[in-house]
């Protein structure tokens, strides 16, 4: 398969699924429905890009959950118990969550232990520090009272496309959530870090190599911490757009999201191996997720098989990449080997 054609496999795909539902499913080509895949998956999308960054260096962040759940309880003690304002709650949540995905880069660096165990650690602890710190634990009252802060909750806005394109009374067309274009604007930032920056260029050759780029004179661990760094960002990110949608946070707030948002990543083509991975890939896998759980559902199947079906969806995605992975080793060890013969 050549690269281009690896390029358009995923896109191709989600188009292919994505027409499927919509012949298949009830209701499902319609605008509400879009605006439902939109504002739902926006922020798995941003996690997911946040987690192609470890993936990349040959890592893995399974603390994104209980990192978004950390900023969330944070939002929600500095809105309700501290009546901190909301311009200043929004920069503060984003530091918690990058200096908590710092700290798994230490762990994995200055005490080299495993991604996999350091993150696992993580998770417990962060999880733990949510409830030790949780405002509704804390002060029961405010467990059913709402952030109304509209520099949080300004975050769940919606814009007409159909009247932004002057097609208003034309053809109706989905409400674009806000969380979407900040999606939008994540993707393009980190794209653009990841491709035509020296930063991108070393995180590419360190989980290419890690050993040939530190002979090469690349600084790996403030890479490597930076890295971890910008997955907790996003986690923070993705936490402010949760809860501005739901204007309240919950101690099990993103249990189980991290399989997702790894899902996500690995589907849209960050391999396991490192050192490959267009950012793109993880935002359609996001939404081709999305598209997969909401077509199943209109289509009245259990909650419990779609859950099934994510399984199968991330083993076959891992399989595919251990088994691209195979086939580079061999393309590159075949010539050597042709010439040894000769």
């Amino acid at each position: 398969m050549s690269n281009t054609s690896a390029r358009l496999a995923l896109p191709l795909f989600f188009l292919a699924v994505l027409t499927a539902f919509c012949l298949a499913a009830p209701n499902f080509a319609s605008a509400g429905n879009f605006e439902n895949l939109m504002a739902g998956f926006s922020f798995i999308g941003i996690l997911a890009i946040g987690q192609s960054f470890p993936i990349l260096l040959r890592g893995i962040d399974l603390s994104v959950g209980a990192i978004l759940a950390l900023v969330g309880m944070c939002i929600f003690d500095l809105s309700l118990m501290f009546a901190v304002p909301g311009w200043a709650v929004i920069p503060l949540a984003l530091l918690v969550g990058a200096l908590a995905g710092a700290v798994n880069g230490l762990l994995v660096t200055v005490l080299r232990l495993s991604p996999f165990i350091a993150t696992l650690a993580t998770l417990a602890a962060y999880r733990g520090l949510v409830y030790a710190i949780s405002g509704r634990q804390l002060v029961p009252g405010l467990s059913t009272k709402p952030i109304t802060d509209r520099w949080i909750t300004g975050f769940e806005t919606y814009f007409d496309l159909a009247r932004m394109l002057g097609l208003k009374g034309v053809v109706k067309l989905p409400w674009v959530p806000l969380s979407f274009l900040i999606l939008l604007a994540t993707l393009a930032v980190f794209y653009l870090l990841l491709a035509h920056s020296r930063f991108g260029r070393d995180l590419y050759a360190i989980g290419g190599n890690p050993e040939a780029a530190r002979l090469a004179g690349i600084p790996v661990t403030r890479r490597t911490v930076a890295a971890y760094a910008i997955s907790g960002f996003c986690a923070g990110l993705a936490a402010i757009l949760l809860v501005a949608r739901l204007t309240t946070s919950t101690e099990a707030l993103g249990e189980g999201i991290e399989l997702t948002a790894i899902a996500a990543a690995v589907i849209g083509g960050f391999s396991l191996a490192g050192g490959t991975g267009q950012l793109i890939g993880p935002v359609i896998g996001t939404f081709l997720l999305g598209v997969v759980l909401i077509g199943l559902t209109q289509m009245g199947i259990s909650q419990f098989v779609q859950q099934i079906l994510t399984g199968v969806i991330l083993l076959a995605a891992v399989g595919n990449d251990r088994w691209q992975t195979s086939r580079t080793e061999r393309r590159r060890t075949a010539p050597a080997l042709t010439g040894g013969a000769a």
